[in-house]
């Protein structure tokens, strides 16, 4: 609470801000080539304006509704899901255009745009579909080249589309001061000032587009952890379920979307609203999440498998798996050995600029996992207890395990529990199929 109070002051102060200067410069006497570009700006503001939201220029309400709301949860959905979201809102645009109207339509709303961001959608659906019936493992890189189509897509759309429909908001959302006083002063509230921040701020692309980028790159964090989590999970089932659960959120916030001319635009807000707390809430993990899968999944792809005098040379690159000592769990750095005391020490630099910190990891007990993606080192103290891992190394030390856990000083080195699996179905398998093939010989004889 103290968190919102804090940044609902900081708000209010720069709005503050905004409007004293808004008021100075427009008592300011401007040359006339500062005119003529302003009215250019303007103009081409409104026809943006004019293209990207359906709603009325002059909105019966005083206050923001209609206009903002429709450019909010364009924002929203297309954080969630970029390509899905910006083929959608052009293909929508374009058919609820008419024709003598669609060349002049914003390039995503072109069908070679919107086109071919459904034809891949569709490709990637159908994957998913029939991917299900698979192991997770098989459908993999899949998955991994849909990581970095999901960063792709984000770039064009935070450079090409977030700020066109935040342009669109600050030229429908032009509402008089003396209006919105008037509501306001009605309802009992001496808030007559607040009326000139909301003005100034709403038709103020300085203070839109900000805001607009803000808000798409938080949930786009959120959105991109999930994809993430799909692209390093080895099971289908929780794919499936990562998957519904996404669709389902986007499924909610269109049918919000949906009833903002017909019911009223208040269910969207809100629905955004609290899409956009989530997500600010978890934004440090989901972007610490965000750096762990860019440079797994990399590592999967295009990193060369490591040799075991490398690993003495260039050290051991790894994330800790869970919180130490006051670093937060998937932070990354770097293994280094004492020669002399056999001490592991994890080194990170956050931020690649800050001072160097240096945790001692456990001696006793440590365990080298083989893993099926990638290797862990972990600890337990008897045989017979958990593993307790401590961090995960990158997909480039697999094969390496055994010279690494000597480094270390490990007591032993395991397979993963998934590893542990499949190797089990396959001697099942081997000692199934044997069988028959022994009876039948056996018969033929």
């Amino acid at each position: 609470m103290h968190t919102l109070r804090s940044l609902a002051c900081v708000v209010t102060v720069f709005g503050w801000l905004f409007a004293s200067a808004s008021t100075f410069a427009a008592e300011t006497p401007a040359s006339a080539e500062t005119d003529r570009l302003a009215a250019s700006l303007e103009e081409k503001a409104s026809t943006i304006g004019s293209h990207l939201l359906s709603g009325f220029k002059e909105n019966s309400a005083v206050l923001p509704g209609i206009g903002l709301a429709e450019g909010v949860s364009e924002i929203t959905g297309v954080a969630i899901s970029p390509m899905l979201g910006i083929s959608a809102v052009g293909a929508w645009k374009y058919w609820h255009t008419e024709a003598s109207a669609r060349a002049s339509l914003p390039w995503y709303c072109q069908p070679w745009a919107w086109g071919t961001g459904l034809t891949l959608i569709g490709i990637c659906l159908f994957k998913d579909l029939f991917g299900a019936a698979v192991p997770g493992i098989l459908k993999k890189p899949l998955d991994w080249i849909e990581l970095f189509e999901n960063k792709a897509s984000a770039l064009v759309a935070s450079a090409a589309f977030v700020p066109l429909v935040a342009l669109a908001m600050s030229d429908y959302e032009r509402i008089q001061p003396d209006q919105a006083n008037a509501v306001l002063t009605g309802s009992g509230l001496a808030v007559a000032p607040l009326a000139n921040v909301i003005h100034a701020s709403l038709q103020s692309p300085w203070v839109t587009v900000p805001l607009s980028l803000a808000l798409f790159g938080v949930i786009w964090l959120t959105s991109h952890a999930i994809h993430v989590l799909i692209a390093l999970s080895p099971f289908s089932l929780v794919d499936s379920g990562l998957k519904l659960m996404k669709l389902s959120v986007l499924a909610l916030l269109t049918g919000c979307a949906a009833m903002i001319h017909t019911v009223s635009p208040v269910p969207a807000m809100v629905v955004c609203g609290i899409i956009a707390l989530v997500s600010l809430l978890l934004a440090r993990w989901s972007f610490r999440l965000l750096v762990f899968g860019s440079v797994m999944v990399t590592d999967l792809l295009f990193g060369k498998n490591t040799e075991s005098g490398d690993v003495r040379e260039q050290g051991l690159r790894a994330f800790l798996a869970r919180p130490l000592q006051g670093i937060p769990a998937r932070s990354r750095g770097r293994l280094e050995i004492d020669a002399t005391s056999g001490q592991v020490w994890f080194v990170r630099r956050p931020w690649l600029i800050l001072p160097v910190k240096k945790i001692a990891l456990p001696v006793d007990g440590l365990v080298m996992c083989k893993g099926l993606l990638y290797p862990s080192l972990g600890q337990r103290h008897t045989p017979d207890s958990k593993v307790r891992r401590l961090c995960l190394l990158l997909p480039r030390y697999r094969g390496v395990e055994l010279s690494i856990a000597t480094r270390l000083r490990c007591t032993e080195t395991l397979d993963s529990a998934l590893v542990r699996g499949f190797k089990a179905a396959r001697q099942w398998f081997i000692d199934v199929t044997s069988s028959a093939a022994g009876t039948e010989s056996k018969l033929s004889s």
